[in-house]
């Protein structure tokens, strides 16, 4: 799992360079020292990821003023995807633009996808000062040219949610997560840390399946349940072949048989 990866076809046909900066295992914190040796003179800006998909990882204020600090210094901006915002169970979302000197040099995207299982509309936003969402607002006008207006007027009345809906919302992913998390502890995958998002990463190598993708072929044909391998998220895939994703965003009794299938028929080497 890295920042700044944006898609393969932009990383061979672009005009501009980009660098990754890899998050491993157990507890995929940002390698600073790492982070600030990828930043040269040429650096114009820092894709970053909170709460990230895929590790659930929130990154702490310690990190994000650190990351804040040298972006100030270095005079880079910012995208900042935050769309797992409302679904932070251990601590507090910090959002990178509310860091002392970063609300100037920072585009926030967000969208309704996560929050109200909406997805499939594709409604999402940029928050950034007007000298940044100028580019924005050019790049949607010939990409998109416009948004379905139905749905942002839909958009717009979910936005008016009530607190209540979110902490709902919390409360009843904490207690699919806990369904999950205690589910593979007992089939014997070694678990990682989640503070946000609705994923889970763990360890799959006691199966003694080869990789990453093998483990999740096996287990779709064999077992009945679709994890999705984390190689696809890394630039080097091998690092990410010992590791896979679960989800819980799914109901109770999708997930109670998800584990029980798993308990049945994944055996430890």
């Amino acid at each position: 799992m890295r920042y700044g990866v944006i898609d393969d076809y932009f990383q061979k046909n672009s005009f501009f360079q980009i660098k990754g900066i890899t998050l491993c295992p157990p507890a995929f914190s940002v390698p600073i020292d790492e982070l600030k040796s990828a930043i040269t003179k040429n650096t114009r800006a820092i894709l970053i990821n909170t709460p990230h998909n895929p590790t659930g990882k929130m990154f702490t204020r310690e990190a994000l003023s650190t990351i804040a600090s040298l972006c100030i210094e270095t005079d880079v901006l910012v995208f900042t995807d935050e769309v797992y915002d409302k679904l932070a169970f251990e601590t507090d979302h910090i959002s990178m633009a509310s860091l002392p000197g970063m609300y100037e040099r920072t585009v926030t995207l967000n969208s309704l996808g996560k929050t109200f299982s909406l997805t499939g509309w594709k409604i999402g936003w940029a928050i950034a000062p007007p000298h940044l969402t100028w580019g924005v607002r050019q790049a949607h006008s010939f990409l998109t040219f416009a948004t379905s207006t139905p749905m942002q007027w839909a958009a717009a009345v979910a936005l008016r949610a009530p607190e209540s809906y979110y902490v709902e919302l919390k409360r009843d992913y904490m207690a699919k997560k806990e369904i999950l998390v205690e589910g593979l502890k007992a089939v014997g995958f070694k678990v990682f840390p989640s503070s946000g998002t609705y994923f889970v990463v763990v360890d799959h190598t006691p199966f003694g399946l080869e990789n990453d993708i093998a483990f999740c072929e096996y287990l779709i044909k064999e077992v009945g349940v679709v994890a999705i391998p984390t190689s696809v998220f890394y630039l080097n895939p091998e690092d990410g072949k010992n590791l896979v994703r679960f989800t819980f965003c799914k109901d109770e009794e999708t997930l109670k048989a998800a584990v029980e299938r798993m308990k049945e028929k994944l055996k430890r080497k």
